[in-house]
């Protein structure tokens, strides 16, 4: 028990000598430094703080790193360090060239698998990193596994938190008219315990580790992963869209699974499969996903009667009274509105107080009211979508 007890602080403390965990919080707060900016050029206010992104970067991803945590050290799963040095590297690098798109583990963990498959199959060592192929075949297989588990993981994060605090948008269609858009965009940092092909741990018991490594000897490890999805959503309500988004991402986990078990049967060209599918996957939902928002009409557009919600501001009154993304304001204390001004007047009628007419999503009726007080939001805390010169002069106005 004391050598399990020094060998998970020593884990732990392992943990902070990694970059990737400091170049994480580093990029979520570029990140939202970046969104308000964006969000303060469109609509002149912010829709959430510049630390929003870093509010949901661990939560999620250290319960659900516990979880898998007792999985790996229950079953004695080992990550030799050649891969951890492997997997970091590259989420560096694809974090800097496509920020939080190509930070799906079929991504990260695909091309790290792809190629130390093929460095084990060909027989070629990886620039700065020895040893790659005469790693155990097990080695692979297990990192195949867990590609598939991550990727699962994924699309579980993005049903589970994805669909939360998306970004507004405004942009041009084809016409050159002004339409709104949703920027889906979530960080999650997971940690797992791992062990690490050398140290004080030897088998107690005789079905452990549930599979033959190769060695007789262990080390604990806390690695950090780094998750990520980003995808511009205009056709469909965000929800929808993330909802589809990510059991594509599930049915592809569930693939990756099946093929990867099988590598317990063709140790030596499955892992090179499942990297190729994972990756080919993944690029394969997000490039569907592009087709299809942009063959599809625009969802978010100026009505010709009422006024459509692009976004509320947390905190404001339209939150408090429950207004939602997509929803149509049709009047305003009694009077019809089909622009920004309109509900400013109408705001006007009754200071104190607010009653809207509001059709949702389904088309259904309904009335949301409220008391209106001298710290509120002026317009209630809606974003609409409005040309950017039209809504400067009436800001001036």
């Amino acid at each position: 028990m004391e050598v399990w007890f020094l060998e998970i602080i020593k884990a732990i403390g392992r943990l902070f000598l990694h970059p990737l965990l400091y170049f994480s919080i580093l990029l979520v707060i570029v990140a939202g430094m970046l969104r308000v900016k964006r969000e303060r050029k469109d609509f002149h206010v912010r829709v959430q703080d510049t630390l929003h992104e870093l509010k949901h970067l661990f939560p999620l991803g250290i319960i659900t790193g516990i979880i898998l945590s007792i999985v790996a050290v229950g079953v004695g799963f080992t990550m030799p360090l050649p891969f951890i040095i492997m997997i970091g590297a590259i989420t560096i690098l694809f974090s800097l060239i496509g920020n939080a798109r190509l930070l799906s583990p079929a991504l990260t963990i695909g091309v790290t698998l792809l190629i130390a498959s093929a460095s084990k199959l060909f027989e070629f060592n990886v620039p700065l990193i020895d040893d790659v192929p005469s790693l155990h075949e097990h080695y692979f297989i297990g990192l195949a596994l867990f590609l598939a588990i991550l990727t699962l993981t994924e699309g579980f994060f993005m049903l589970k938190n994805g669909q939360v605090d998306i970004s507004p948008k405004l942009r041009k269609s084809r016409r050159g008219l002004t339409v709104g858009a949703h920027q889906a965009k979530r960080f999650w940092f997971l940690p797992i315990f791992f062990f690490i092909p050398t140290g004080p741990i030897s088998p107690s018991l005789d079905w452990w580790p549930v599979i033959e490594w190769g060695t007789q000897s262990y080390s604990l490890i806390l690695v950090p992963f780094l998750l990520g999805f980003q995808h511009q959503i205009q056709s469909t309500l965000p929800q929808r869209a993330i909802h589809r988004l990510s059991k594509h991402v599930l049915v592809l986990g569930v693939v990756l699974t099946v093929v990867a078990a099988s590598g317990f049967f063709f140790p030596t060209i499955i892992p090179l499969v499942v990297a190729v599918i994972a990756i080919m996957g993944r690029l394969w939902i997000a490039y569907q996903h592009r087709v299809e928002e942009n063959a599809t009409l625009y969802y978010f557009t100026p009505q010709n009667k009422g006024i459509m919600v692009l976004d509320v501001i947390p905190g404001s009154p339209a939150h408090k009274m429950g207004l939602k993304i997509g929803e149509i304001i049709e009047s305003c204390n009694g009077r019809k509105v089909n622009n920004k001004q309109d509900l400013y007047m109408a705001l006007l009628v009754n200071r104190a107080y607010c009653k809207l007419e509001v059709f949702d999503v389904n088309g259904e009726i309904r009335f949301l009211q409220r008391a209106l007080y001298e710290s509120d939001h002026h317009e209630l805390g809606i974003l609409f979508i409005e040309e950017r010169a039209k809504r400067e002069k009436v800001d001036a106005g």
